[in-house]
């Protein structure tokens, strides 16, 4: 495979982990939080707590990613 094609499918890669690494802690805190309200009957204040905090870790490791793409 020419190094070309190899430096396209290295970028959809990581395009797609980006996308999985913001997705998945958002909805997390989702579900989480979404949880806790149903068992405590707190309306949606969990929600909105866990998808902050779900929010924070994306663009946490988002951040990581970046950093990691700077050094080489």
């Amino acid at each position: 495979m020419d190094k070309n094609k190899l430096k396209i499918f290295q970028n959809l890669a990581l395009l797609t982990q980006i996308g999985i690494m913001m997705i998945v802690p958002i909805f997390g805190g989702l579900l989480v939080g979404r949880f806790l309200d149903d068992k405590f009957g707190t309306g949606n204040k969990f929600l909105l707590i866990f998808i902050i905090i779900g929010t924070g870790a994306a663009f946490m490791n988002l951040y990581k990613i970046a950093m990691k793409g700077n050094k080489k």
